[in-house]
């Protein structure tokens, strides 16, 4: 880090040492871009990062259409089970058929209901360990693009 107030060593004839001025330049351009480089990686990850939360959003709405789509079946499945009770040939095995088929959709309906949370729980957990990368990366200037490669790996590995 360069200091923010620079004196520069005066000439015998007046101004100021040209080498002394000329470093100090080299010196800022260096410094200006080594942060380039940093913000630039630093916006690639955030790039990265927006681009997996789309995708997790994707999957979590495409197991919202399988859990609608289960429930379409468990509404057909009741309503064969009405079918079946209206007509009554054989009560025994309309009273089985009607209990296997009331186990069945509530099977179904547990099942859809877990994967929906299942899949809303490691979206949270992945949006929340997301914005904990974000938040160290924008928060410290001496994070080594290395690390920030490691957090995400790390990231990306237990979303798996």
């Amino acid at each position: 880090m360069l200091k923010e107030d620079v004196l520069f060593k005066k000439t015998p004839f007046g101004g100021f040492d040209r080498v002394e001025v000329i470093s100090y330049i080299h010196q800022l351009k260096a410094t200006q871009q080594k942060y380039k480089v940093l913000l630039e990686e630093k916006e690639k990850t955030n790039v990265r990062l927006t681009r997996d939360i789309e995708e997790k959003d994707l999957l979590i709405e495409e197991l919202r259409k399988q859990v609608k789509k289960n429930e379409e079946t468990i509404d057909e499945i009741r309503t064969q089970i009405k079918e079946l009770e209206e007509k009554k040939d054989d009560p025994d095995h309309v009273s089985q058929t009607v209990k296997m088929c009331d186990e069945l959709v509530e099977t179904a309906s547990e099942t859809a209901k877990k994967l929906v949370s299942s899949a809303e729980e490691r979206l949270d957990d992945a949006q929340k360990k997301v914005s904990k990368v974000i938040e160290k990366l924008e928060n410290n200037d001496k994070t080594k693009p290395e690390d920030a490669k490691k957090l995400l790996k790390k990231l990306l590995k237990e979303l798996k």
